[in-house]
């Protein structure tokens, strides 16, 4: 068991950094995710089934982040501090740097957009995996996805005028 425990890691780990990365915009917090998300993987190895171990992971992970992302919120709402930057697109076209841009304004999506955005369009997964990854239907996945990819769209555009 072990093994087969080492080889879903091999396997779904780059994907599984990088969802983390993208929703949590903090290295330090998506490597806890992470570690968090394959030690659950661990507790439930008896039980799951190799070929659902992928979907399953990324969604512990999603969900894992989004738990955090709320905690935040509540922060915020309390007064405490304020953890998210509004994107500061000046700074962003001085870099010269399409690629930091994009993933910015991905990052400021709001979920679950964002989340579609990452596991279907960076990291390949069908619409019927993202679905199984969200809990989310297919046509669900389509429609937020479109208003995703729209959102992106004027985004950029508004940001190319200024």
């Amino acid at each position: 068991m072990e093994k087969l425990y080492r080889q879903w890691i091999d396997k779904h780990q780059d994907q599984v950094w990088s969802l983390a990365l993208y929703l949590m915009r903090d290295r330090a917090e998506a490597e806890d995710i992470c570690q968090e998300a394959f030690t659950r993987l661990w507790q439930h190895r008896d039980t799951m089934n190799d070929g659902k171990a992928g979907p399953w992971l990324k969604r512990v992970t999603r969900n894992l982040c989004l738990d955090r992302l709320r905690g935040r919120r509540d922060e915020i709402a309390a007064g405490e501090n304020d953890l998210f930057d509004e994107l500061n697109p000046e700074s962003v076209f001085e870099q010269g740097n399409r690629t930091q841009r994009l993933q910015e304004l991905v990052a400021a999506l709001k979920e679950p957009y964002r989340s579609l955005v990452v596991l279907r369009d960076i990291q390949q997964h069908s619409y019927r995996q993202v679905a199984e990854i969200t809990g989310l239907s297919q046509p669900q996945v389509k429609t937020y996805l479109h208003r995703a990819r729209h959102a992106l769209r004027k985004q950029w555009s508004e940001h190319d005028d200024e």
